[in-house]
């Protein structure tokens, strides 16, 4: 069986000419302008492969590619669960006399598009030759962006980046001028504008006038459920909605809210004695307003990072049936905070990884204990199986945990008693706002009895709104950390490999230690080497 890769990129011929406009002579009226002034940027797609192929269409794909890339996707697997990884390598492409030459010097390939693909030339037995298959038989590898030439004598190498580089960019925020009334004063002129997305309790919303009391809360629409002074909620009481907060003063012991598009603020009556903090739920500048934690991820990296659509994937829709779980999340403006952040700070200790696919989208995993009545997406054997090697466990997770601590409704204020509480204050909501976290918590005497020194996580701070919905997640670690787990790395031939995916539930049996009879498995990790004619999957048992 002859295996091929194409690898398709996407290049730009820049536009030739100026923008300046001509007049026509001779040919049109004076004054006429001349119907092609310039040529406009055009954009090409190259075609290549490692052994050589030509479509149904009879396009070619000559053999170019000389050294192809490294594959390395995983899901997650230490205590705080926050984040993926991938690493793509790079493509290397012959340049046999120069042929490459005009392309490299005339042509830019600058975080455009790459498309590799694979699949099988067929034997034609009647005629002893190798058919090439159909372009559409052709399976994904890889999709994401190719970065700029780096040619050498006589090659040209492509260094690849993953649907992930997206999250690498910092997420636009509007920043005080510090003109005065909604542009802040001279005290806030440069910081950015904080930002609520879902509901937050306990925020410290932003003074940007000390003279009259305003204060910003969010950069988009929201709504103020609650108002403290020093964690006394009955002290200043609500006014109402304004359309202009600067048109008139709140009477004493109240305030007004302006809320819209451009922000939400809240103007007090008087100054205050005590420090200002709200619950409040934000939405996003668009008017959306998703309520699970997943939910306003998904929109924030579309509205917030400026993520084209096309690289979230299909499968995930704007309301995820995964992670049914509201909360939200509050960030001040104080610092600049990057796509990768806040994917970290949102999935934290959800049993949840956000990673790129195969065909160049992202897309969240949920990673739980395999479910017995759950379809395997195959059954593995020796038989199937070229190499099985164990593979080490994170510290934090092997010997067994014995207690999981998921904290809820963060507390983005912490307030103890002293001089910057209310006298008045209730000891409920002193409680409250005296921690950073509450828990739900998961544990197990078994594990913390029959093991010497079992791992006991750190609690993880989450963005959850609600304690029913943290304790089903520390179940969910409990049930997938609370007992002794295996890792193996499981070597299997490619035509079989692109049936199997991150997540999926196989079956396995094999021999190795606990292996000898069948057990259901989770894949948690995928390396190929582009060269290599098989495909290694780390499997958690």
């Amino acid at each position: 069986m002859a295996v091929i890769r194409t690898v398709e990129l996407d290049i730009v011929q820049p536009a030739a000419g100026t923008l300046a406009a001509t007049y026509g002579h001779g040919t049109r009226a004076h004054g006429t302008l001349r119907r092609r002034a310039h040529n406009p940027e055009a954009t090409d797609t190259i075609r290549y492969s490692d052994v050589g192929y030509v479509d149904e269409s009879g396009i070619p794909y000559p053999p170019y590619v000389t050294d192809a890339f490294a594959l390395d996707r995983g899901l997650t697997l230490t205590a705080d669960a926050m984040g993926g990884a991938l690493s793509a390598g790079s493509i290397t492409l012959a340049n046999p006399d120069g042929v490459l030459d005009s392309l490299l010097t005339t042509r830019v390939n600058d975080h455009l598009p790459v498309r590799i693909r694979t699949g099988s030339k067929i034997w034609d037995g009647v005629r002893q030759v190798w058919k090439d298959p159909a372009s559409t038989s052709l399976r994904p590898v890889f999709a994401g962006l190719g970065k700029s030439w780096r040619p050498d004598r006589t090659s040209v190498a492509i260094d690849l980046l993953d649907a992930t580089y997206w999250l690498e960019g910092s997420m636009p925020v509007s920043v005080y001028g510090g003109a005065g009334k909604l542009d802040g004063d001279s005290n806030v002129a440069g910081k950015g504008m904080p930002r609520i997305r879902g509901s937050v309790c306990n925020i410290t919303p932003v003074l940007i006038d000390s003279v009259n009391y305003v204060y910003q809360i969010s950069d988009g629409p929201a709504v103020i459920t609650a108002l403290y002074e020093g964690g006394y909620p009955g002290g200043i009481a609500s006014a109402g909605t304004v359309a202009d907060i600067y048109a008139s003063s709140p009477s004493p012991g109240t305030y007004t809210v302006q809320t819209g598009s451009a922000g939400t603020w809240l103007r007090l009556g008087t100054k205050p004695v005590y420090g200002i903090t709200v619950d409040a739920v934000g939405k996003f500048r668009s008017g959306a307003a998703p309520a699970n934690v997943l939910d306003i991820l998904r929109q924030m990296l579309l509205e917030d990072l400026v993520m084209p659509a096309a690289y979230l994937d299909a499968a995930w829709p704007a309301t995820s049936s995964i992670a049914p779980w509201p909360g939200g999340w509050y960030w001040d403006g104080s610092e600049t905070i990057t796509g990768k952040q806040a994917v970290s700070t949102l999935l934290s200790g959800l049993c949840i990884t956000l990673v790129p696919t195969r065909t160049g989208t992202l897309l969240p995993i949920l990673l739980t204990a395999p479910d017995p009545v759950e379809t395997p997406a195959a059954e593995l054997n020796a038989d199937l199986i070229t190499e099985i090697a164990a593979a080490t466990l994170d510290s934090s997770l092997d010997p067994p945990t014995w207690r999981w601590r998921i904290g809820w409704q963060h507390n983005f204020t912490v307030q103890t008693t002293g001089s910057n509480l209310h006298p008045q204050a209730p000891a409920a909501r002193q409680a409250i706002i005296a921690v950073a976290d509450r828990a739900a918590i998961w544990w197990s005497p078994d594990i913390k009895s029959r093991w010497r020194v079992p791992n006991d996580p750190a609690l993880v701070t989450t963005a959850l709104a609600r304690q029913t919905d943290a304790t089903i997640i520390a179940k969910l670690h409990g049930a997938l950390w609370g007992t002794q787990r295996r890792l193996w790395a499981v070597t299997l031939p490619q035509d079989l490999a692109w049936g199997i995916d991150l997540g999926d539930v196989i079956g396995i049996s094999a021999p190795a230690p606990g292996l000898e009879d069948r057990q259901l498995a989770r894949v948690v990790s995928e390396h190929m080497q582009a060269t290599d004619q098989t495909v290694t999957f780390q499997i958690l048992v």
